[in-house]
């Protein structure tokens, strides 16, 4: 899992102002043994968090001498952790006057600039970084900077000219501190929510030192009035004596994702769990098992709207860093084995604490490795038509600091986002905030078609194979053999749903969410019927254009799933019955809807059934099966039917 971590300063001064310092020992400097003898204390102090008394041994070593570059560089850490920006940048630049062909002083130099955002001078020096290796007496074996080292120089580059090309204003996000409902003097990270966006979900750290891991429980605060209610422990068994966190929950708030660590029968250091919500508590949790764990650190889990997608952070082999992102897909109850996101998503650095909209198509995640702000920052990457992701956009300075972001989350709507971060200000050191989603990193806003598929004669539940497709473009948003369904859905678009199960006649529906009803989601019951003689199917999927009965090419996918019930059927005969509603002569009317018929019934000779099997007739607007005093009535006596004549 994630937790919160040393001041950041002190740990990038650990992981790189050391090792310039005995890099630059062996090469450059003079070493009075009376200086070096001031330095070794002066080391021992800094590693103790003992800054003053560093600070006195330093100056000392160099007062002895003067051009003690190794000096410089300590001095110039001490004054960071001091949080003295002066006179670290003068020791910075006293180093680089003593030691002016060491390469990677200048790129310590620009990530120091950088960090305090004093942007146009690291971009000055980090010029000079490239330069060095041009200088007069430069040689690459003692002076210059490793491979590993010129690749973070190259991706601070990208990641200084990324901040001066911002244009992100805070006060735009209206970035707001959630309060004391939900934060607390302890650790809070990690929020989400079900769809409906009215129980906030988040994980607590609770008791212990900065560097201690004592334990991490779930917490939920409910929306009242408009307002977060007081935050309580997660009801049920989901929290233990030990630690659960990164959280994802599931859109129809049924069922919650998360990490535990080094548990008796798990397969690496950390595996992923889902835990059900049974009545109004939470069950305990069950690992999800192989392949989406193995026995490396799986963490961090996004599922998708639709429960089928999970992307998560795993530092398993074949990745291209520390840790990557993975994704696994969910196919009649198994899980598949998780595949890399690429060299687009991931880095050499971390990439992790992923979220994927209930869009499907917009993923928000952390990374060290992706040009940013310093610390880890939050950015956002697009699946396009071609099923590939965007280079990842880092969404700005107004939200990511340098400090460590991450945990986003953004409601159904695209509107309100949710994070965590140690910033300056809060209640704790790790506090969740909230703040507007500017237009540009919105994902694409969902609505949704929730529903069950029934028996229609017992009215039990039934399992089916449920097909979701977005007619205008062909492609499949949905497919499983399930009973229960919820599958989020986009503005704008057609969307057929087919139900089918063997012995049964298929059941079809079609939506159409517009950007003004998409805080009207579907909910519907699917009654399929057995197969037997006379049974009724609408064909709810085939369109034509007013007056017209040549079928449009959206009536694909419904004309696909005809054909396949009457070769899985070979003994079935129909009628293809056309209806209208009662605009227009009766005479016309009649006409029109045989037409329609007829077209089916060519498309199914056409595809292979033979023409004794078929039988067609209009009805006009004779047979109604609505009023037709409403358009809404209208459209329903406009229809396509399938009789079944004979069943085998």
């Amino acid at each position: 899992m994630r937790f919160a971590k040393n001041n950041p300063i002190i740990q990038h001064i650990r992981l790189c102002g050391v090792w310039v310092i005995f890099g630059l020992t062996a090469c450059l400097s003079a070493q009075n043994p009376k200086a070096k003898k001031q330095l070794d204390e002066a080391f021992v102090s800094f590693n103790a968090a003992e800054f003053p008394k560093a600070l006195s041994a330093v100056n000392k070593a160099i007062k002895i001498d003067p051009t003690y570059a190794d000096a410089y560089s300590l001095q110039a850490s001490v004054y960071e952790a001091m949080r003295d920006t002066q006179n670290a940048s003068k020791s910075y630049q006293n180093c680089l006057r003593v030691a002016p062909l060491f390469q990677p002083m200048y790129f310590y130099y620009g990530e120091y600039l950088y960090r305090n955002k004093r942007l146009q001078e690291s971009s000055a020096i980090l010029k000079q970084f490239d330069e060095v290796p041009n200088r007069a007496g430069f040689i690459a074996q003692k002076h210059g900077a490793s491979i590993r080292l010129k690749e973070k120089a190259s991706r601070l580059q990208a990641s200084v000219k990324t901040a001066m090309d911002d244009v992100n204003i805070a006060e735009n996000l209206r970035i707001k501190n959630m309060g004391p409902s939900i934060n607390t003097d302890k650790d809070e990270y990690w929020p989400g929510m079900p769809f409906s966006g009215d129980r906030f979900v988040f994980t607590r750290r609770l008791g212990g030192t900065e560097n201690a891991i004592l334990q991490e429980d779930f917490y939920m605060s409910d929306l009242r009035d408009s307002l977060w209610g007081k935050a309580y422990p997660a009801p049920g068994e989901i929290n233990t004596p030990e630690n659960e966190g990164t959280l994802s929950v599931k859109a129809d708030g049924s069922a919650l994702y998360y990490t535990r660590c080094n548990q008796p029968g798990g397969l690496g250091s950390c595996d992923l769990y889902v835990s059900d919500l049974d009545g109004r508590g939470w069950k305990r949790g069950s690992n999800l098992g192989s392949p989406v764990n193995g026995g490396a650190w799986d963490c961090q889990p996004a599922i998708s709207g639709d429960g089928h997608t999970l992307i998560f952070s795993s530092n398993r082999p074949g990745g291209f860093g520390g840790k990557d992102l993975w994704i696994s897909y969910l196919k009649q109850g198994k899980w598949s084995v998780p595949k890399n996101m690429g060299p687009a998503i991931n880095t050499r650095d971390d990439d992790d604490a992923p979220f994927l909209h209930y869009d499907g198509v917009t993923l928000y995640f952390s990374s060290l490795g992706h040009p940013g702000f310093g610390g880890s920052d939050i950015f956002m990457s697009r699946m396009g038509a071609d099923a590939q992701w965007s280079t990842p956009e880092n969404l700005g300075s107004g939200l990511n600091t340098s400090e460590d972001e991450f945990g986003l989350y953004i409601d159904a709507g695209g509107k309100k986002g949710y994070f965590a971060s140690d910033r300056k200000g809060g209640l704790g050191r790790l506090d969740i905030y909230q703040f507007d989603v500017p237009e540009k990193f919105k994902p694409i806003p969902v609505t949704y078609v929730s529903g069950r598929i029934e028996d229609a004669q017992g009215g039990l539940p039934l399992m089916a194979r449920v097909r979701v497709v977005e007619l205008s473009t062909g492609k499949v948003v949905f497919s499983d053999s399930i009973s229960n369904f919820f599958i989020p859905l986009t503005a704008g678009g057609n969307y057929a749903l087919f139900a089918t199960a063997k012995g049964y006649v298929p059941h079809s529906m079609n939506f159409q969410p517009t950007a003004s009803t998409l805080d009207q989601p579907f909910s519907v019951v699917a009654k399929l019927t057995p197969i037997n003689n006379n049974s009724v199917f609408v064909l709810r999927n085939l369109f034509f254009d007013t007056d017209k009965y040549d079928l449009k090419p959206e009536s694909a996918e419904e004309l696909l799933q005809l054909v396949e019930l009457m070769k899985m059927n070979p003994k079935m005969e129909v009628m293809i019955t056309g209806h209208t509603d009662n605009q227009g002569a009766a005479e016309y009317n009649v006409k029109l809807s045989e037409n329609r018929a007829a077209s089916v019934v060519a498309y199914l000779v056409k595809a292979g059934i033979a023409s004794a099997r078929l039988k067609w007739k209009g009805y006009g607007d004779s047979r109604p099966a609505a009023a037709n005093d409403t358009e809404e009535g209208r459209a329903k006596n406009r229809r396509i039917e399938l009789v079944i004549l004979k069943a085998s």
